[in-house]
C-alpha cells in the first residue's frame, strides 16, 4: 500500500489536482482536474473524464501518469505520484507506483 492515510488526507484536501501524461513521442502534456472522484484498491485514483482528448490520447499510448497533490491544511504538504493509467468507461483510473514528498 503506497497511499498512506496520510496522502488520502491530502488528496481529499487539494483544492485542485494538476496531473500530467506522456505522448508517444515523449512530449508532456499537463491539465489540472478539480479532484480525485475516489480511493479504490489503496493505490488507485480515480478522475471523471471531462474533455481531457490529449490525456485519454496519451494514456492509450504510454499509460504514463503523474499526479501532484498539494495542501495547506495544518500546514503546507504535498506529493508527486508517478504510474501507469487507463481509460474505463468515464474515468481515468491511475495507479501509484512511486511517491514522493514534494514538502
Amino acid at each position: 500500500m503506497l497511499i498512506t492515510n496520510d496522502i488520502k488526507k491530502v488528496i481529499s484536501e487539494a483544492p485542485i489536482v494538476p496531473i500530467v501524461t506522456v505522448s508517444a513521442t515523449g512530449e508532456p502534456h499537463l491539465i489540472v482536474v478539480g479532484k480525485v472522484k475516489e480511493v479504490k484498491e489503496d493505490d488507485i485514483l480515480v478522475f471523471g473524464i471531462f474533455k481531457m482528448e490529449k490525456t485519454q490520447q496519451n494514456i492509450k499510448e504510454t499509460e504514463v501518469m503523474q499526479v501532484a497533490l498539494v495542501s495547506k491544511t495544518d500546514g503546507p504538504k504535498g506529493y508527486r505520484l508517478s504510474g501507469k493509467a487507463c481509460i474505463e468507461g468515464q474515468a481515468v483510473l491511475f495507479k501509484a507506483e512511486k511517491i514522493e514528498a514534494l514538502i
